[in-house]
């Protein structure tokens, strides 16, 4: 069970840091409460207070309460700050084990008046399993399942962007998907729902109190990244299967993460086994941080242009009426239905076109678009604007030879042979797309696009700086878990970086 009056209030926390750890730098010099100074404002700024009412629901009304959770949690971001720079490395069974026993120093820092109170390494796993809202059968040592359910290697076509194609695009179309979404249905499955919203709690909605984030006037980016596990898709057979058996090629085995599968990487160009990782971000221009603002793991074969609509769906959710006035997102997100959704919820959508994407069921497939959406011939010349066609419900466009814009074409005679020239027609519909509200060749569009490298910037802190790669973790579940841990201690290096301090 859990009593709100065994938490740990942040007021009680600053005393035990203030008055004991001033104590150990004072008279003990070997115990280096000083060499975690960096660390020590960041946690006294970081206020767990708002999760002693949120969390009871997630534990039984009867049975000995559970203690120390506030510490623990501290304790696991204390961790995540530290990670390679004390012995524990990246692990989370030598830090519980090894360094804090060790160390009052960094258990004073989580809150611990002494080395005794320091709760075992099961407790920390207990805490991750109750936030998880799927149920965690298939995660069990002995769950079995089909033998060869992740296959092989794809040998899949790569798009010409370098992009995955969608595996089954009539099934999980962003058209599906964004009317799943209007009509107030969750657009995907969302185990994770309590990480993010105990991130916004701990983290997004302390940010713009401090005035990191301008959530008046907020604009998001997206973009997703590969994250592999490091385990093997064949799984493994379990130790009570004799190699005598006769169904040893067909019966069930153990994947220690079974939500891993084949995934296309279109930045290293290779393909990985694991998990996609889509986030949403934040820049502030005048401090020069980004900050993350949700988080979601989704199938590692899945599209980013639907990988935005379950994240943004999750975000509307979850980030209690925190609303978005603008919204970036690279070329793979370009498709009609995002402008719609984005249109219906009044957020100006600043999205690259695709050229390669066709805009109507007109457009032949040598036309291509620029960035601006307008109609390139196959010799790579703007068309003509021609007007409107009421009863097609188009724009009309002219081949520019006929046009008198250009003198000569290498494709002239195999284009059109009428005198008119060649003609297309772009339907209304699409105006979404190629006339967003705020025009691609305006200043206003390229200094709000260019806060889209947001995402990338913080795809790196996550990947290289916190270690997220190289985790020796496993399952959706606990990546959900440390991605919440690593975000946080992002916004805390942001507000110690700019002063913003509790």
């Amino acid at each position: 069970m859990f009593k709100p009056e065994l938490w740990q209030s942040h007021d009680e926390y600053r005393t035990i840091v203030n008055s004991l750890g001033r104590r150990l730098s004072r008279n003990n010099p070997r115990y280096q409460f000083d060499a975690y100074s960096k660390e020590r404002q960041k946690l006294l700024s970081l206020n767990l207070d708002p999760l002693s009412d949120y969390l009871t629901p997630f534990y039984s009304a009867e049975g000995r309460p559970a203690i120390h959770q506030a510490q623990i949690l501290r304790s696991l971001i204390l961790f995540t700050l530290l990670f390679n720079r004390t012995d524990a490395k990246t692990s989370l069974t030598a830090w519980v084990r090894d360094v804090l026993p060790n160390s009052i120093s960094l258990a004073c820092l989580c809150g611990f008046s002494s080395v005794e109170d320091l709760p075992p390494l099961g407790s920390y796993y207990d805490l991750m399993n109750r936030l998880w809202l799927n149920p965690r059968e298939q995660y069990s040592r002995s769950a079995l399942l089909p033998a060869g359910k992740n296959g092989k290697k794809p040998q899949k076509t790569i798009g010409s962007d370098g992009k995955l194609a969608e595996e089954n695009p009539d099934t999980f179309s962003a058209l599906h998907t964004v009317d799943l979404i209007r009509n107030g249905s969750p657009a995907s499955e969302n185990p994770e729902a309590v990480l993010q919203e105990i991130f916004s709690l701990l983290a997004v909605f302390p940010s713009i109190r401090l005035g990191l984030i301008d959530a008046d006037d907020l604009t998001v980016s997206g973009d997703d990244t590969a994250v592999v596990s490091h385990t093997s898709p064949n799984g493994r057979h379990l130790p009570s299967c004799s190699p005598s058996c006769p169904f040893r090629k067909t019966c069930g085995r153990h994947y220690s993460d079974p939500d891993a599968g084949w995934g296309w990487d279109s930045d290293k160009k290779v393909w990985y086994f694991g998990h996609t990782l889509y986030m949403l971000s934040y820049r502030n221009d005048q401090e020069k941080v980004e900050l993350p603002l949700m988080f979601k793991f989704t199938q590692a074969r899945r599209h980013d242009s639907l990988n935005f609509l379950y994240a943004i769906d999750d975000f509307g959710r979850h980030s209690f009426g925190l609303s978005p006035k603008n919204i970036c997102l690279d070329s793979a997100h370009d498709n009609l239905p995002t402008y719609e959704l984005l249109e219906h919820w009044d957020i100006n959508a600043f999205i690259d076109i695709n050229g390669r994407t066709k805009s109507s069921e007109n457009a032949p497939d040598d036309i291509t678009f620029d960035k601006e959406g307008h109609p390139l011939c196959r010799a790579g010349h703007k068309m003509c604007s021609w007007g409107n066609d009421p009863v097609k419900q188009a724009h009309k466009y002219r081949r520019p030879l006929k046009c008198g814009r250009i003198v000569s074409c290498p494709y002239e005679k195999e284009c059109s042979k009428g005198s008119y020239g060649r003609t297309i027609y772009i339907k209304h519909h699409a105006d979404l797309r190629f006339h967003p509200r705020v025009p691609r060749d305006s200043a206003l569009y390229k200094e709000t696009y260019s806060k889209r490298t947001a995402c990338e910037r913080v795809n790196d802190r996550v990947l290289n700086d916190y270690c997220l790669q190289h985790l020796k973790i496993r399952g959706k579940d606990h990546f959900s878990f440390w991605m919440m841990l690593i975000g946080i201690c992002i916004h805390l290096d942001a507000r110690y970086k700019t002063g913003r301090l509790n």
